[in-house]
């Protein structure tokens, strides 16, 4: 793709009706368009999606490290960072603890501080502001209560809780709180906020008939149902002033029986339109309980899988309409922009992958750019009620920067000059020769195959899956363009060539293999390992059982069952399926295995013999069962080489295993070991 040269006029609805012509130099010029909102001009279509940090000091107020997060966003480009989940009555309404709140002023300081550092970069600074209503925990709440449109229980992950009816003076005590938190967001820095309405917090109950059933002006007809986020948004313009832009966050769709539909989110917008300034179109409510998936849309469903929501609703106002929903590709969104289906992009997953998406867009490097994968792993680690634990820290498989960003930006970078090997091209030897190379030393990558990628070349496979195909691409890409690293295929590294090479450092990565069972028939000609099961030359049969019901014979048996239209039993010797996968990933997974009638799944058997006719299997009371197969396919984990690779010890200076050879995991914890053992090498 040629880059386009385009002019945009700006006029209207900017300071002293000031007029000015922007020259822009792009690959996709409509998403590197000004967007004009209220008084603010955008510098272009891409917003960071409200997200939250993991590290809140114990007073809710943001610390050093979430500054450093939303400041490495603002680096990356996007126009607009939103802070995410911020409080704006604790006392009715505290969903989770450590949350940022706007109804303390003691959180002004950290947020002067943030939006200090997001203005450094010309990007805009936002804020959400919600209540949770009945999804409130009833331990942060003043004496345990909580609130909602409408009394009953409520369900709070696996338990409930009891729901008390809103009054009137109390929903008006709640709209204040939106807009002195508005107020002080202003004071705080903030060019605008984005009040949730939607994803099942109070103001998306109040719309949804399945969570209220008033009989007051706040029930009943769209109007009533719709009239606090009328009530908030006048509120706010009367603390905030003309000039001080309202962007409302409402789900398009509540996808749950009783709730909001499509037409209610429409009426809605019409309601609001010449209240605020812009819709940013999200879906689903927590209602459901398996919300997440398509909140954060899983890589079961197709990229902007959302977007038709906030077309659809786009078609009938005139400000500003946002879609959100695992966007990843330039591409993608320059069409949905450039056919005016929506206003602009918000992303949220894809920052965490890449943080300088929008600048390497902008600057014609888009095949650097890297995709979320959807793996859930950052997103799950706190998805608390769901999860037992919080555990306040979030890791992302493609990089593995995210969540250091404060030692990032503020830390000094390593250098060196050492010589540096790296048994094995897989994930973690791949990022241990950029992380070394980053540190000015010089690498020497020898992989055993003839392509990088090890395991991952075995897992791409599937569609829903093609995103770790890009990942090993642009990891590719990065060793080539690299000085620094040579890359030796077809070379397996032995002592004798350890010895030859000299190294001052030696990072074992190679990887593991699949764990084999020891049972009577393993060696029918049926039988094949899940990494061998994409080779050309084996044919699957129609009838297809998997031995192993961890995420990989889950996803496995999805793809065969969805894609190809083969018969898949899954047999799993625990009670749960898929107990490796991130929370939010294993909801998706359950729910695809549900919907698919030639996919079946037998928990608590264990496999204890193949025969001709089928494989057989024992349950918890003893009971024997036979499951005929055409083909079947060996998912029961991974061992990692460690003895192969603890024999390079005492072979260089350094010998640094890392990867699925110290322990078979996903992809996170590969890459962060491997990277980080190429940029800590020690120097002198």
């Amino acid at each position: 793709m040629l880059p386009v040269i385009i002019r945009v006029k700006l006029q209207g609805k900017l300071p002293f009706n000031y007029q000015y012509e922007v020259i822009l130099v792009t690959n996709f010029p409509t998403l590197f368009t000004p967007l004009v909102l209220g008084p603010l001009t955008l510098k272009n279509r891409m917003l960071s999606a409200p997200m939250g940090t993991h590290n809140n000091t114990a007073e809710g107020y943001l610390s050093s490290e979430g500054i450093a997060f939303y400041e490495r966003l603002a680096k990356g480009g996007v126009a607009v960072v939103c802070l995410g989940e911020t409080l704006v009555h604790s006392a009715t309404g505290n969903n989770h603890g450590r949350v940022f709140r706007l109804d303390d002023p003691g959180s002004l300081p950290s947020l002067i501080k943030c939006t200090d550092a997001i203005h450094r970069y010309n990007a805009l600074a936002s804020i959400e502001l919600l209540h949770p209503g009945r999804r409130a925990d009833p331990l942060y709440n003043a004496e345990g209560k909580v609130y909602g449109p409408s009394a009953g229980s409520c369900h709070y992950g696996d338990g409930s809780h009891e729901v008390t009816e809103l009054t009137e003076e109390l929903i008006d005590v709640i709209v204040n709180a939106f807009g002195d938190a508005a107020e002080m967001a202003q004071i705080g820095g903030c060019d605008f906020v984005t009040v949730h309405g939607g994803h099942g917090w109070l103001l998306g109950q109040f719309l949804a008939p399945n969570n209220n059933w008033r009989t007051d002006r706040f029930g009943g007809s769209i109007e009533n149902r719709a009239r606090i986020f009328v009530m908030v948004a006048e509120n706010i313009r009367k603390k905030c002033g003309p000039d001080f832009p309202i962007d409302f966050r409402i789900s398009g769709d509540d996808f749950t029986e009783g709730g909001a539909t499509l037409e209610d989110a429409i009426q809605l917008a019409k309601i609001l339109e010449d209240k605020i300034d812009m819709l940013h179109v999200s879906a689903t409510s927590f209602h459901n309980r398996r919300a997440s998936m398509r909140m954060f849309p899983s890589m079961f469903y197709p990229r902007g899988v959302n977007a038709y929501l906030a077309e659809e609703i786009k078609k009938h106002v005139n400000i500003p309409v946002v879609t959100v929903g695992a966007f990843n590709d330039p591409t993608h969104m320059e069409q949905l922009l450039s056919e005016k289906k929506v206003d602009a992009i918000a992303m949220g997953r894809a920052l965490l992958a890449d943080p300088l998406l929008p600048e390497k867009a902008r600057t014609g490097r888009e095949d650097d750019i890297m995709y979320c994968t959807r793996c859930n792993t950052c997103i799950s680690v706190g998805f608390v009620p769901y999860v037992k634990y919080n555990l306040g820290v979030s890791h992302c498989a493609v990089n593995p920067w995210h969540g250091l960003e404060e030692k990032q930006f503020y830390g000094k970078v390593p250098r060196g000059n050492q010589k540096v090997l790296v048994a094995g091209g897989g994930p973690a030897g791949m990022e241990a020769a950029l992380g070394a190379a980053e540190g000015g030393h010089r690498v020497i990558l020898c992989e055993k195959e003839d392509s990088l990628g090890g395991a991952l070349r075995y897992a791409w496979h599937p569609e829903f899956k093609k995103d770790i195909k890009r990942f090993v691409e642009v990891l590719g890409r990065r060793i080539e363009r690299s000085e620094r690293i040579d890359v030796r295929l077809n070379t397996a590294v032995t002592p004798e060539l350890v010895r030859e090479i000299a190294p001052d450092a030696l990072i074992v990565a190679i990887g593991a293999k699949p764990i084999e069972l020891n049972i009577p028939g393993v060696d029918d000609p049926r039988v094949i390992r899940s990494i061998d099961i994409h080779r050309e030359d084996f044919q699957i049969g129609d009838k297809v059982v998997i031995i192993g019901g961890g995420m990989v014979g889950c996803e496995e048996g999805i793809d065969l069952a969805k894609s190809h239209g083969k018969e898949v039993t899954i047999l799993e010797m625990q009670e749960r399926l898929a107990g490796d996968a991130p929370y939010v990933h294993y909801i998706a997974i359950l729910n695809e295995i549900e919907q698919l009638d030639n996919l079946k799944v037998e928990l608590n058997h264990t496999c204890t013999a193949i025969s001709n006719k089928g494989v057989i299997c024992k349950d918890r009371e003893d009971r024997e069962k036979v499951f005929p197969a055409d083909t079947i396919i060996m998912a029961v984990g991974m061992r990692g080489l460690r003895d192969e690779a603890e024999s390079f010890r005492g072979l260089a200076p350094t010998v640094i295993p890392v990867g699925d050879c110290v322990k078979p995991s996903q992809m996170a914890p590969a890459i962060l070991s491997g990277y980080f053992a190429g940029y800590n090498l020690q120097r002198f």
